[in-house]
This record gives structure tokens, sequence and C-alpha cells, in this order.
């Protein structure tokens, strides 16, 4: 099953709605980020899903298929606000991506994955997430921790509605301060999450103080002088619009 992150915000946004929201409310935080932008993002929270134990190894073919087919296999052009170094090292790994075949072994006891495609996920893991010696499961993570903590930071889901999709991986790997502040951030960010759903009043201060936390994370961070000269603030928008800079 392929998971579009604005059908999993929206879920959020209902549960907040339950939760006492008001319709007005609701409106004020919903976002509309750019189709590739989303794309990208809905591949990564696909591909990392076994990384945050929501999920089997059997994603992430599922991931790089549903990628490749939406953009009809054009791996040239960057997401919007993506850092090149990184819309190149996934459009590498995806370049090479194959089915599997007839006759092509499955990895034992990892669901419907072949070796092949198990080696890429090894790539990307590592790649983008980076390899502390905690294992593949925890850079996973941290993949995901970079995905989400860009996607706020950019602009492109609300801190509050972002905050409670970033800081909720109960299932995941534990936090341990030798896996980096993507990981160790993750319980800030459930807190904070949570605060605002209990403290209507100091709402306009707990999303400031999420955003910061994405500002200091998120793909940039990893190569801050490449970011820097290769990306432009997202402009302000009125909440629920939102237009591609290309």
């Amino acid at each position: 099953m392929y998971v579009l992150l604005l059908d999993v915000e929206g879920r959020v946004l209902e549960g907040f709605l339950y939760g006492g929201l008001t319709l007005a409310e609701a409106d004020s935080v919903r976002r509309t980020p750019p189709v590739h932008r989303d794309l990208f993002d809905d591949f990564l929270y696909n591909a990392t899903i076994v990384a945050v134990g929501e999920g089997d190894w059997a994603r992430f073919p599922i991931a790089c298929r549903g990628y490749l087919s939406a953009i009809g296999g054009d791996l040239h052009r960057p997401p919007p606000l993506m850092p090149p170094d990184v819309a190149a090292s996934v459009a590498d790994i995806l370049s090479q991506f194959r089915q599997r075949k007839p006759g092509d072994p499955l990895v034992a006891g990892l669901g419907r994955i072949t070796e092949h495609q198990y080696q890429l996920a090894h790539r990307l893991f590592y790649e983008l997430g980076g390899d502390l010696g905690d294992g593949i499961h925890v850079a996973g993570l941290r993949v995901y921790s970079k995905m989400m903590s860009a996607r706020i930071g950019d602009g492109f889901v609300h801190p509050a509605v972002g905050g409670r999709m970033w800081g909720d991986v109960p299932a995941g790997p534990p936090h341990l301060p030798d896996s980096g502040r993507d990981v160790t951030i993750l319980d800030t960010i459930e807190a904070l999450s949570a605060a605002w759903r209990t403290s209507p009043a100091d709402r306009p201060a707990i999303e400031r103080t999420i955003v910061d936390h994405a500002h200091t994370l998120g793909w940039r961070n990893d190569n801050p002088r490449t970011a820097e000269a290769s990306l432009e603030p997202w402009p302000a928008e009125i909440p629920g619009r939102c237009v591609d800079p290309d």
C-alpha cells in the first residue's frame, strides 16, 4: 500500500477537530504544497516506514515504483526547495531500481523485497541518514526525521500537524544520544505536539518553537553552504495557498 502524506496530514487534522479545534482554526492550518515536493516526500515516507515500525521492507519497492510512476521516470529536476545533492542521491539510487522478475529470490524474513532492492534501501538510508554505527533502522529514522523537519521548515505543512507526525514514532528504534539530533529531537517534538493540543493559549509560541527546531535540521543542515547558496526562503502565503517557485 502506497500512503500519501496529504492523507495522513488530513487524518491528523481530523483528529484535532475531534479534540476541540474549530472549523475556522482547522482551515488556518491547512497547506497545499507543490505537487513534486509532495511526491518526493511521499516516497521518503513510504520508503522509511519500516524504520518507524509501521510496515515491513516490502514497502520500499512499493515506494520506488510509486514515485517513478508518478513522475514518469524523470529524475533530473529537483523538487522545490530540495538541496541538489540530496535530490541527486535519491535520483541515482532510483535510477538503478529494478522490478522483481520471475525467479528473483526474496530476502528471507524481510517480506517481498529482493536482495538488489534491499541494497538500494541500505544506500538510501545511509546516504541520506548517515551511518553512525547504530544500524539501518536508526539511519532510516533519521531520514524520516529529516523529511518531516524539512517539510515543516519549508512551510509545506503547519507545525502543529507536521509536529504531530514528526514526533509520533513510538514503534521506531530507541532515541539514543549517539544517534544524533535528528533522533533525539523526536521526544521534544512529541512533547511540544501534546502541549499544542492541550494548551490553546500557548499555541503561537509552541508553533514557533517547532519551526525553530525544524530550521536547524532537515536537509539544509547536512550541507549548509550548498543549501544557502541554492535555496531561497519559501515566500509567505495565505494558509492553504502555495505556489511552486519554479
